[in-house]
This record gives C-alpha cells, sequence and structure tokens, in this order.
C-alpha cells in the first residue's frame, strides 16, 4: 500500500479547518443576519404602531395655546349657506353685565348629591352621571341660555342644511379646532398602569363624533344609557366623516307633501350628539388597540369583542374631559370637578372647582347644608318644616351675621311622580282596573300631607306647563266606592271573605295582591307608598311595599320583573318626545324605559305623526290626543309634578328662574334656575 505524501496530508487538514471555519461563519453570518431581521421587523411594528395612535388619537398639540388659524384643515362650510346656529346674546353681552367689569374666576362651589353611582361609564342611565358628564364634555350645538328648542354655537362653529344629488336633506358639521381631551391621571388609577399616551392632549376631532354614534348604536352594548338613546338616533342613516372637523348626518327620510324630509327632531337630535374619545375607549392601557385592524368604517357600530370591553372599560371610573370642567376625582364621599382653562367660550365655568359631596339621604345632606358645608340644596318637601325652624333659631340668626344668611327660591321641576303598573302582571291588564287603582289614591292628600303642598297634581305624562300638557284633562276623583263598584264589575271581589278581593284568571282564582317597589333611601316615597298601602286596602287589596337599593331598583327596571313602581322621571326639554317611554318598539325590550310594556296602536300613530309635523298648532293637537288616550289607559297613575325650594347661601349670585327675567333673556320659557350662571361673591 502506497504511503500518501506528508505534503498532501497538511493540505488536506488545511482544506478542512478553512471549510468548517467557513462553515461557522456563515453560521454565525446567518445568525446575525436573523437577528437584525428580527429586530427590523420589531422596529417595523413599532412604526406601524404609532402611525395607527397618531391616526386614531387625531393630531398632536402644536403648543399650549392652540389658536382654530394653526390648524392645517381647510373649512368647507359653504359661505352661501346660512349658518342653523346662531350666537347667544346671554352669553355674549348679558352675563359679562352681570358679572361685572372686575369679575375673575375664583372659589371652589361645594354642593351634593344622592348616592354614589355604580360607575361613570359614558352611556350610564343614572341621572346625576349624565349631568357630570354634560359638565365635562361638549355637543354639536348648545341652547340659547334659557330658551328651549335654539341652537348655538358649542362644539361645531356652524351646522349646515345641505341636499344630496337625490334632493334628500343632510347636516353638515363644522367642528372647531380647539377643543382638546385633557390627559388623564395616572393616580386615577391606582391598581392600573397607564401608557404615555393617555398623558396627553389629543384634539377633538370628527371621528370622535362618529366613534360616539357608532357606540351607542352598536347593539352589543346594553348599557340602559345606550337603549334608551337609540330610541332617539334610529334613524340616522349614517355619519360621515370629510376630514378631522366636518361630518355629515344623514337621517332616513319620508316623502311628506312632496319633499322628502327628515323627522322633527333631527335637528335637536343631531346638535346633541357629543364626542367620545377614541384615544381612550379604543384601547388597552398598555395603549395597545383592542382591535388591532380597526379599518372597516363600521368596526365600532359591530363588532362584539370591543362592545364587550368597552361595557367593562377600565375606564368606567372617570369621565374623559374636553367640556368647561375636568374630572378631578372620585372616592366613596365625593366627586371633584376643576374649571378647563383650555375650554375657549367664556362664561362656561364661572369657578375654579366644584366639589360635590355623595350622601346617603336627604337627611343626611341637609344636615351639613345647615352646618355651612355646602352652597345651595333642594330640599325635599318632607324636611321643609325642619327647614323653616331651622331658618328661626338662633344658630340660624349667627350664621347669617356672619355671611351666610339662606335665601329661598321655589320652582316646579321638569319631574313628575307616579305609580306604574306593569301590564305583563294580569292583575294590571285591564285599564278599568288601572283607573279604579288611581280613583282609591287620594292625590291631594299625598301633595298637602306627604309634600307639605310642594306639588302639583298632574293627569298625564307632559310638563304642567308645556303647552303639550292638555289642561281641559280633568285628574280621575278620589272616589274609592266608585273604584270598588268598577272592580266588582270586573270581576274583582271577596270570594272566600278573606278581607282580599280576587278574580278568576285563565281558570284560577287570583287574589288582588302585588308588591309595590320604591327607593328605600327615599323618605318621601317610603311614605306615598305606605299611604298608597293603606288605601288599597280598604277597597280590599293587599298591597306591600318594598323598599330597595339603587342596584335592585336599577335590575328589577331592566328587566322588568317588578309588579308595581313608584319612581320618578325626569322630562327632557321640549319639543317632547314620547318615544322613548311610550313607543310600542320598547315594549318588550330589555332595558328600555318602556318598563311597563305598554303599547297602544293609536298611540304608535300619534308618534309617528309627530315625527314629522313642522305645524305647531297642528302638533298641539297631536299632543293632546296623546294625553288623553293615556289618561284613559291609565298605564300609570300620575300623582305630582315635585315643586322644590332652592336654598342657597347668600354669596351665590345669579340665583333666578330665566322665564322670569324676560327684562334679561326676552323669549325665556325654561322655568328651573340654571347652576350653570352660579357664582361666588
Amino acid at each position: 500500500m502506497n504511503k500518501e505524501p506528508t505534503s498532501l496530508i497538511i493540505f488536506r487538514l488545511i482544506l478542512t479547518v478553512a471549510i468548517l471555519g467557513f462553515v461557522a461563519l456563515l453560521y454565525w453570518s446567518s445568525s446575525l443576519v436573523e437577528q437584525d431581521l428580527k429586530s427590523l421587523r420589531s422596529d417595523i411594528a413599532q412604526i406601524k404602531k404609532e402611525i395607527r395612535s397618531l391616526r386614531d388619537t387625531g393630531l398632536k398639540l402644536k403648543n399650549d395655546t392652540p389658536n382654530q388659524k394653526d390648524s392645517p384643515q381647510v373649512s368647507l362650510a359653504d359661505p352661501s349657506l346660512p349658518n342653523l346656529l346662531t350666537e347667544d346674546p346671554f352669553y355674549q353681552s348679558t352675563l359679562p353685565k352681570l358679572l361685572g367689569p372686575d369679575f375673575t374666576v375664583h372659589g371652589v362651589r361645594k354642593q351634593s348629591e344622592l348616592a354614589k353611582p355604580e360607575n361613570l361609564h359614558p352611556f350610564s342611565n343614572w341621572a346625576y352621571t349624565n349631568e357630570w358628564l354634560t359638565l365635562c364634555t361638549v355637543s354639536v350645538s348648545a341652547l340659547h341660555f334659557g330658551i328651549y328648542e335654539t341652537y348655538a354655537p358649542s362644539a361645531a362653529y356652524k351646522m349646515e342644511l345641505r341636499h344630496n344629488k337625490e334632493g334628500r336633506p343632510e347636516y353638515w358639521i363644522h367642528l372647531r379646532q380647539d377643543l382638546y381631551w385633557q390627559p388623564l391621571k395616572q393616580e386615577h388609577f391606582p391598581n392600573i398602569k397607564l401608557a404615555p399616551m393617555f398623558m396627553e392632549k389629543h384634539q377633538v376631532t370628527a371621528h370622535d363624533f362618529k366613534f360616539y354614534f357608532d357606540a351607542l348604536m352598536n347593539p352589543h352594548i346594553d348599557e340602559k344609557g345606550a337603549i334608551a338613546l337609540r330610541t332617539y338616533y334610529n334613524d340616522v342613516r349614517d355619519i360621515e366623516v370629510i376630514n378631522d372637523f366636518t361630518f355629515i348626518v344623514r337621517w332616513n327620510t319620508e316623502l311628506v307633501d312632496g319633499a322628502q324630509r327628515m323627522k322633527y327632531t333631527a335637528k335637536i337630535w343631531t346638535g346633541g350628539l357629543r364626542p367620545l374619545a377614541s384615544f381612550v375607549y379604543q384601547y388597552f392601557p398598555d395603549g395597545s388597540k383592542i382591535i388591532e385592524d380597526d379599518s372597516n368604517p363600521n368596526t365600532y357600530r359591530t363588532n362584539l369583542i370591543w362592545a364587550q370591553n368597552f361595557s367593562h372599560t377600565w375606564a368606567n371610573n372617570i369621565i374623559v374631559s374636553c367640556g368647561p370642567w375636568v374630572f378631578d376625582g372620585l372616592t366613596e364621599r365625593e366627586i371633584r370637578f376643576k374649571r378647563n382653562a383650555d375650554y375657549p367660550l367664556d362664561g362656561a365655568a364661572l369657578a375654579e372647582g366644584l366639589e360635590i359631596k355623595l350622601k346617603d339621604s336627604p337627611t343626611s345632606i341637609w344636615e351639613e347644608f345647615k352646618a355651612g358645608a355646602f352652597d345651595q340644596v333642594e330640599l325635599s318637601a318632607d324636611l321643609l318644616p325642619e327647614a323653616v325652624e331651622f331658618l328661626q333659631s338662633a344658630p340660624y340668626r349667627q350664621q347669617a351675621k356672619n355671611g351666610l344668611s339662606v335665601k329661598r327660591l321655589d320652582f316646579v321641576d321638569r319631574v313628575y311622580f307616579y305609580v306604574a303598573w306593569n301590564q305583563a302582571n294580569p292583575l294590571f291588564k285591564n285599564k278599568k282596573v288601572r283607573q279604579a287603582l288611581t280613583m282609591s289614591i287620594d292625590r291631594k292628600r299625598i301633595i298637602k300631607q306627604i309634600l307639605n303642598g310642594m306639588g302639583i297634581e298632574i293627569t298625564g305624562p307632559f310638563f304642567v306647563y308645556s303647552p303639550a300638557y292638555d289642561t281641559s284633562i280633568k285628574p280621575y276623583p278620589f272616589d274609592p266606592s266608585r273604584a270598588k263598584a268598577i272592580l266588582e264589575e270586573e270581576g274583582w271581589y271577596d270570594r272566600d271573605g278573606d278581607g282580599v278581593i280576587d278574580n278568576i284568571i285563565d281558570g284560577k282564582r287570583i287574589p288582588f295582591s302585588f308588591s309595590l317597589m320604591y327607593y328605600v333611601k327615599n323618605s318621601a316615597a317610603k311614605s306615598i307608598c305606605e299611604y298608597v298601602q293603606a288605601s288599597l286596602k280598604e277597597i280590599g287589596i293587599e298591597c306591600r311595599t318594598n323598599g330597595v337599593d339603587l342596584a335592585d331598583l336599577s335590575a328589577a327596571t331592566e328587566d322588568k320583573s317588578f309588579e308595581a313602581l313608584h319612581l320618578g322621571w325626569g322630562l327632557g326639554t321640549p319639543p317632547e318626545d314620547p318615544t322613548q317611554l311610550w313607543s310600542s318598539a320598547g315594549a318588550k325590550e330589555k332595558g328600555s324605559s318602556n318598563t311597563i310594556g305598554f303599547a297602544n296602536a293609536e298611540i304608535d300613530e300619534i308618534i309617528h305623526k309627530l315625527d314629522y309635523e313642522e305645524n305647531q298648532e297642528k302638533r298641539i293637537e297631536l299632543y293632546h290626543r296623546f294625553d288623553q288616550i293615556i289618561h284613559d289607559e291609565a298605564p300609570y297613575t300620575f300623582l305630582f309634578n315635585i315643586k322644590r325650594p332652592l336654598l342657597y347661601r347668600e354669596y351665590l349670585q345669579n340665583v333666578f328662574i330665566p322665564a322670569d327675567r324676560q327684562d334679561l333673556i326676552p323669549g325665556a320659557n325654561v322655568g328651573d334656575p340654571q347652576s350653570s350662571i352660579f357664582w361666588i361673591k
């Protein structure tokens, strides 16, 4: 066997080492390339995320004193079209005169509200939460101060009525460019770490208004406030964003008198559109998008996953603010607001701060007002005698010497109280029975003895001083004998001698026995329900009073599981729209305001006619016919409009009823004091 030369062996060894080295070098190089590619992919993903963030949250703040002229957006307003919004002379000239030339915003207003809300969700159905949302946000337009059915600039500086190529009307909304969402505060989220994007200002844009509408109409959101508002916005066909500060609202139309027309209330509800902070509610707290790809324009109107997150949003206990006031914290005992120094409209906030104590009873509110803790209190009627006594006491006289004297202003509130009869319950299906129930309750006695005279007996669901209210309708008389006779005519009498009347329903003997639910911490409500209980006992009906807390009351009204209910209803501003309470569309809908399941074909027809009737005389005729039907059907026992005594300390200024000051506000028809213009002397 021949031996290989030594030189060849060495050559092979060197070649092998070189190949191995080259392979190792190639592997090391490919590893570096792979790492670089991974890094590059990560950088690209981050850039995409930042681009999306900039796109979805609006333009970055250019400086601390933004000016509309600085915006790159070009106005699309048509100078040849009239502006549906007109400047409010009250804020332009009257209020500055009332304040005087030396006025400067100062002080902290202190007041109170009853109970603590479950949360501060943007679509809450809780009345106080909605008041606070109004403080901290804006709408397309605002009412002229003290005058209903008027339209002044607010978030929009111009609102135009245009017609598209098919001749259909549509509203073009042109927004101000100097409104900003204020930064969130990390301190309001003790258990959540917020991404830096939430601690920055974000411009309010047309996208936020469309986002509000889409969220409102998302069928997977079951917040009661959203369900109620959908009734009014169901006829909006679409909202189209033209640019950051221009959008179009298109309503469904009907052919009326040869022309395509929107509903009569379309204008006012378009003006009532609000923005919803997309930079908050489209994101998780870490800044990542809830729906990564939301390029579909209907994403937030239809998406289930986003709706579930929004219903239980991480921002449930704050109010994202862009209005005259900025949310400044919520505890078990109080909610605080501070004046928004960035808000561009003068006169919208006349104090540096607003502190609202959250109390569990009217009595505790009154006790703290007596001690000087609050500037004002709307006193419940049952506490009125105690208030009169206090104002004659030595401690009060000492307060008055120290500049804390109390003034009183009485007004009729746009709230009525009632007993509702759930028409899903066989006891209350017959209108004659419901009429008899009303006849057995002495409403005048309730007003005199329980309310100390602070109420007005009513016959229907419209405000007693509104033209919609039919004054020709007389209240059902208090007549227990007649009530008992009507019940007997309808088959209700005591068959077994136990003192409770009964009837045969679907082959079974049913006693007339039911539970009357009310809010347990309202002492006046308790007294009213106990009186109703005693009155019905006189005609052989067993009524069990059932005081519950807010959570149980809310749950029972949402799923319509109560039998009878004593509650109050806050009336909206004109034009009166009875849809929310009385349309049969909500009769079986969970969470709707039609809690008793009321349905009547003629009522639905009147509601539809009111939707398109613009002649005021014809509208009043329709309202009066509506009132007559409701009176005859007696779905509620209407009790009273409440009179409220507003007590306030002497240092609180500008406390008056607009309708009483025609010298200041010609044409004013708002009949209750407006705390937005109160200021501290």
